[in-house]
């Protein structure tokens, strides 16, 4: 029986290039706008790093050859003396993943990071969560809708396209320190704004640090009596910065992704911060807190948060 196709739009969603790269052996040699630059591994005369990443697209561009694309193109290039599909197995393999894994897990769509800046978009309306439909059923999809309310609004806003028209679209947002409104929904990610952190003040002397906004959120579904104060970074390039607010703290707990990325920042901040734990531990297996959540809502292992935080109000009144 003929093996099953690959679903390219799959392998691309589940494989980033910048990972595919570090676990070949490769490392940047310099960093400039958002780039990466390598020594070209497609050839064997690079003197000088040549072979670019463009780290949010996911694309690269060798400049010695004239030639860039995915990182199934990637795949293709390096392993040339392979067939499509033997390639296609090979990037599997590199990537950690199984063939068969990987052919039936189901397809999520990759969110496509948009840098807006005025006056490329303008808002709209912000609302309060409850009538966008699709909006609720991204927050339902990602398990934290119950715990959205007080964080996250219906942000509505256009954004100017390349013939001068104009886009109407929606998401979930929350403000980040400098104004700036992050976004987010099933098929993309981005900031209307100037990007920065975002800080909610609690204990003053233990604070949790994520990258992002859907992983606190998973938190406090799971941890509703927490009271620490929290730092979401939003990018890991405030890492640096994220570092120096959270050494005045006593307690630091660190919820950073199992990517390459995340492990570099969480083995920074641990090295930078005596007092600080790494918490990644609780969601082993999985690339974040927030899908280790929605593998428990698929397997029906969540527990009823309703029923906790009435325990927990039951708690405080005693």
């Amino acid at each position: 029986m003929e093996n099953p196709r690959f679903d390219l739009n799959q392998i691309r969603a589940s494989i980033t290039l910048i990972e595919t790269l570090s676990r070949l052996g490769y490392e940047p040699l310099r960093k400039s706008g958002g780039e990466l630059f390598y020594l070209s591994m497609l050839r064997d005369n690079d003197s000088a790093p040549s072979f670019c990443v463009n780290e949010k697209a996911g694309l690269w561009y060798d400049h010695g050859m004239g030639k860039g694309g995915t990182v199934i193109d990637f795949a293709l290039h390096y392993w040339s003396n392979l067939s499509f599909r033997e390639a296609m197995e090979e990037l599997i393999k590199v990537s950690g993943n199984s063939v068969n894994e990987i052919q039936g897990r189901p397809f999520v769509p990759r969110q496509t990071e948009l840098i807006l800046h005025s006056p490329g978009y303008i808002i709209r309306e912000s609302k309060e969560l409850g009538g966008n439909r699709s909006i609720r059923n991204y927050l339902q999809g990602r398990g934290i809708l119950d715990v959205s309310a007080n964080y996250l609004k219906e942000l509505y806003y256009s954004v100017k396209l390349n013939d001068g028209t104009r886009r109407e679209m929606f998401a979930a947002g929350w403000q980040n320190e400098l104004g700036g409104w992050e976004v987010r929904n099933a098929y993309f990610k981005g900031c209307l704004g100037k990007k920065a952190m975002s800080f909610m003040p609690g204990n003053p002397e233990l604070i949790v640090l994520f990258e992002g906004m859907m992983d606190f959120l998973t938190w406090k579904k799971l941890s509703p009596l927490q009271d620490a104060s929290v730092l979401v970074l939003n990018s890991l390039s405030f890492l640096h910065s994220a570092i120096q607010r959270a050494g005045e703290y006593k307690t630091i707990e660190l919820f950073f992704d199992h990517d390459a990325a995340g492990k570099k920042a969480t083995m920074l901040a641990l090295s930078e911060l005596p007092q600080a734990m790494d918490q990644s531990g609780r969601y082993e297996g999985y690339n974040d807190f927030n899908e280790k959540l929605t593998a428990m809502i698929n397997a029906g292992k969540v527990p009823d948060t309703r029923k906790v935080n009435a325990d927990n109000i039951s708690l405080r009144n005693r």
